[in-house]
């Protein structure tokens, strides 16, 4: 299945919007977007590989914007069923599940990921992560994307050298 044929939902409902709190950066980003990651929640629904024997169910991300809404604070709005749930196969109803929110923060040719899981999206639990002030000044390689990681003991002993950026969501409905 190729991304053109998997179908948008036109109406969906299940609406958050998804707050994006940037703590003590080392200077401003040139742009901050967003993905939105699903995956098929039963992989059965797209063909067996013939030569390994096992699935692999479509996934596909769509983008979405943020917003600067104040300094060092950006909003989007992310949908738990922006996909249409379709037999695309033959094989029976796939139905998409949204599994992460991506954030993309680019800055002076270093790349910054935090994400925040669905789970945590629809329980409205902030996800905060850390990453070294050190790669915004030199990053190691252009275009390599950092993922962050939870606050640890070793970064709690050093704060100075280390950014956060927290993620929460809340439900919007329509």
């Amino acid at each position: 299945m190729k991304p053109s044929d998997i179908k948008r939902n036109p109406h969906p409902k299940m609406r958050y919007e998804l707050t994006l709190t940037i703590h003590d950066a080392p200077g401003p980003f040139d742009s901050i977007e967003g993905t939105m990651q699903y995956e098929v929640a039963d992989k059965r629904c797209s063909p067996e590989n013939p030569i390994s024997g096992t699935w692999n169910p479509p996934h596909v991300n769509v983008p979405f914007a943020f917003n600067r809404v104040a300094d060092n604070v950006y909003t989007g709005t992310v949908y738990l069923d922006i996909l249409e749930d379709e037999d695309y196969y033959g094989l029976g109803v796939c139905h998409w599940q949204m599994t992460f929110a991506i954030v993309g923060m680019k800055a002076k040719g270093a790349e910054f990921s935090p994400d925040v899981s669905s789970a945590k999206i629809v329980t409205n639990q902030p996800e905060t992560t850390y990453f070294a002030k050190e790669i915004y000044k030199r990053p190691t390689v252009e275009g390599l994307s950092t993922g962050g990681v939870p606050l640890s003991d070793w970064i709690a002993k050093q704060p100075s050298k280390f950014f956060s950026t927290t993620l929460i969501a809340k439900e919007r409905l329509e």
